[in-house]
């Protein structure tokens, strides 16, 4: 992966080495990191992990958990996804 500033004028054309696949992104230690360092592609990536651990949230609030046990499990799959997300 070539690291780039996003400015159309300092276009990099790379010639294809063999057996290697460019790529625009790759995930790396759970982080997904795009060629032009902007971290668009990674924020979605935890929202959309969110927005899945909080529709599994509903599904067992609608099963009839009682609200305690929701506040921990929504601590454990939210809450720190989101902590792991953001810098310290």
């Amino acid at each position: 992966m070539v690291f780039k500033r996003p400015n159309p004028r300092l276009s990099v054309n790379l010639t294809p080495v063999a057996n290697i696949e460019q790529v625009r992104t790759a995930k790396l230690l759970g982080v997904v990191l795009c060629d032009s360092l902007l971290f668009d592609e990674f924020v979605h990536a935890v929202l959309k992990t969110c927005s899945q651990r909080m529709y599994l949230m509903k599904l067992l609030r609608d099963q009839g958990l009682p609200s305690k046990e929701l506040h921990c499990i929504f601590h454990a799959l939210v809450v720190s996804k989101i902590r792991y997300a953001m810098p310290a």
